[in-house]
């Protein structure tokens, strides 16, 4: 990008425009001017043709005479045989009085024609005898080549000055611009408070200083949430080497203790079982880590399924675990395109979620609105605080000390199930309990519809109770 100075181009160009226009007026003007001056002339010989006919009681020649004047020249022509021949007429007879010529027209006849340049009027006095009358032009063009003069001189004199002032109105003219350069160069230098704050935002640098504004806005939240990010990813990645470290230190010494201490067969299985239910926890949670790394990324191989049947699924994975919550279904049946496996995944963690906060039943509700369905996933633990509300979707999140207590996972459950509907076209959010739900939290989880079968209502399970 060509950076030249602003100034410079200004004042180059302006003086340009103004040398430019003084041309063109001074090219008008002076066309003017010629025209007036030769119409002036015009009628100045068509006057002076109309005094021959007053002057009657003179010869040709003192007619002659008393026409011509400063600036035009009166002859008398007389026409014999074929040609014409300029003659000097007789002089008049002493004592005898004039007499009017014979044949005299008693009104004007003038034609006034150009001629190189100059103007000649021809008047018929008597047939033979013509009036001459021819303008000079040299004055004409004298008045014309002073007025020439005085505009070039006045054009130099006026682009000069425009070339001394500019530079000096744009230096006053272009604070504003000075301003943001300097708003600019300390923006880059670190400094994020400063404003323009533009009296005038509708003007040009009133438009561009409101937006420089913006951009300082926009700049600042940017820095802002870059900032919240690697807070998070830090806090993320401390979490995430705590939750790796627990499992992997209970293998290490389970590890140690089998290679260092004599056991018997049932503390050597014991150990064992310790060390095998580590390493599966740390797999998870190194699943769990990966699936949230790219959830933004994810992408399923989705197929028509009945929600009933998926919801139903989820319920009946739960029941043959002793420690597990009773989960019950109910609500409408539809149609939607998913992958079973990621829903299911989104299901058991909303399931083993509950579980960690201590919930001894959970309630499954799905009911049809309009294009989508919406499950709602309630249970009777303690529930989710409406302060909290807002984070328990961040990552490493979990709620002390209930879910802590009770020995809880990493807090990865809620972020990745908000993430794999998200990658659905649905969505996942904390609501608050209305008549059907049980009293703790509830989940609401949205997923678009492919066919929403007759709306119709599904008996209740029967809550199936731990064996």
């Amino acid at each position: 990008m060509r950076t030249p100075s602003l100034r410079r181009r200004v004042v180059l160009w302006s003086v340009g425009v103004l040398a430019l226009l003084l041309l063109v007026v001074g090219v008008g003007v002076d066309l003017a001017l010629g025209a007036v001056l030769k119409a002036e002339q015009r009628q100045r010989l068509e006057s002076v043709a109309s005094l021959a006919d007053a002057l009657t009681g003179l010869s040709d020649q003192s007619l002659a005479d008393r026409l011509s004047m400063p600036g035009i020249e009166a002859r008398i022509t007389y026409r014999s045989g074929g040609g014409a021949v300029v003659g000097t007429p007789q002089p008049r007879e002493p004592g005898r009085a004039p007499r009017p010529p014979a044949g005299r027209s008693s009104a004007p006849d003038a034609t006034v024609t150009e001629v190189g340049g100059s103007l000649i009027a021809t008047e018929a006095l008597r047939p033979g005898v013509t009036l001459v009358l021819t303008a000079d032009s040299g004055q004409t063009e004298a008045e014309l080549a002073r007025f020439r003069a005085i505009m070039a001189i006045a054009s130099a004199a006026a682009v000069a000055l425009a070339a001394v002032l500019l530079p000096l109105v744009l230096r006053r003219a272009m604070r504003p611009l000075g301003e943001l350069t300097r708003a600019a160069r300390e923006t880059a230098a670190g400094g994020r408070g400063r404003r323009l704050a533009p009296r005038n935002p509708a003007s040009d640098l009133g438009r561009a200083a409101t937006q420089f504004d913006a951009m300082l806005e926009e700049l600042e939240g940017a820095e802002h949430r870059a900032e919240e990010a690697a807070d998070r990813l830090g806090r993320f990645l401390s979490d995430a080497s705590h939750e790796l470290r627990t499992p992997l230190a209970a293998v290490s010494a389970g590890a140690e203790r089998l290679i260092r201490e004599p056991l018997d067969d049932a503390d050597r299985d014991r150990v064992l079982v310790q060390v095998v239910r580590e390493t599966r926890r740390a797999g998870r949670l190194v699943d769990d880590l990966l699936l949230v790394s790219r959830l933004g990324e994810l992408t399923v191989d989705t197929r028509e399924r009945s929600l009933r049947c998926l919801l139903q699924e989820a319920a009946d994975r739960v029941a043959p675990r002793r420690d597990g919550p009773t989960v019950s279904v109910s609500g409408d049946d539809a149609t939607v395109a998913v992958d079973a496996g990621r829903i299911d995944q989104v299901l058991a963690n909303l399931i083993a979620n509950a579980a960690a906060a201590g919930a001894r039943r959970v309630r499954l509700h799905a009911v049809l609105d309009g294009a989508e369905v919406a499950v709602r996933v309630s249970d009777d633990g303690p529930g989710i605080p409406v302060a909290a509300r807002s984070v328990v979707f961040d990552r490493m999140v979990r709620l002390d000390p209930a879910r802590s207590a009770a020995g809880g996972g990493a807090g990865l459950g809620l972020p990745i199930a908000r993430g794999l509907l998200a990658a659905h076209g649905g969505s996942l959010a904390c609501v608050d309990p209305v008549a059907g739900d049980l009293p703790g939290a509830v989940l609401l989880l949205r997923l678009p519809l492919v066919a929403a079968a007759e709306p119709r209502l599904l008996p209740s399970t029967e809550p199936v109770r731990a064996r």
